[in-house]
């Protein structure tokens, strides 16, 4: 079984991560500094900080422990794909399921989204948020499952591991 991992690039995710810390520091000061009465602001930008900084705290942790963590986000083998660094954490597709794929561009993001037999098996494995995550891209007009190119660190060797494997592209490739 030949296996191809491919990795996100940590000076994005680094980057990313800084950025969130940056700003979870700046809205956490605002906060701050509304309770100690240095700023005096409505209550409704009060508990905007404080809800965003609620967000961005736990976001900017995941984005460090990916950077630290050594696991690739998709590996391509000659039995399936098996995407594991996005969320949800979809985990491997057999090629027999997949009838293509598709590349998109979604507000500057590029993708690769892969057109399933059946959408509703997978579907079926998440509840929650993680269902609703997926439930959007089809409601965006798009495959449930994708895979960001702008994240991966070598997304052209990806694509290539793709037709290596005879998936099938519905449009040209994105690059």
């Amino acid at each position: 079984m030949n296996k191809q991992s491919f990795y996100e690039s940590k000076v994005k995710l680094i980057g990313l991560a800084s950025l969130t810390i940056m700003l979870s520091l700046i809205f956490g000061a605002v906060a701050i500094s509304m309770i100690a009465g240095i700023i005096e602001m409505s209550w409704v930008m009060f508990v905007l900080s404080i809800i965003i900084t609620i967000i961005l705290v736990p976001t900017s942790l995941k984005l460090i422990s990916k950077a630290k963590g050594n696991e690739p986000s998709v590996i391509v083998s000659t039995e399936g794909i098996e995407i594991n660094g996005y969320i949800p954490k979809i985990g491997f597709i057999p090629w027999e399921d997949i009838d293509g794929c598709v590349p998109y561009s979604l507000n500057g993001q590029n993708f690769i989204g892969f057109i399933l037999y059946d959408e509703e098996k997978y579907l079926k494995k998440f509840t929650g948020v993680n269902r609703k995550i997926l439930e959007a891209n089809r409601g965006l007009g798009y495959p449930v499952i994708n895979v960001s190119l702008n994240t991966l660190k070598e997304k052209n060797s990806f694509l290539e591991a793709l037709e290596e494997q005879n998936v099938g592209f519905y449009l040209e490739k994105v690059d």
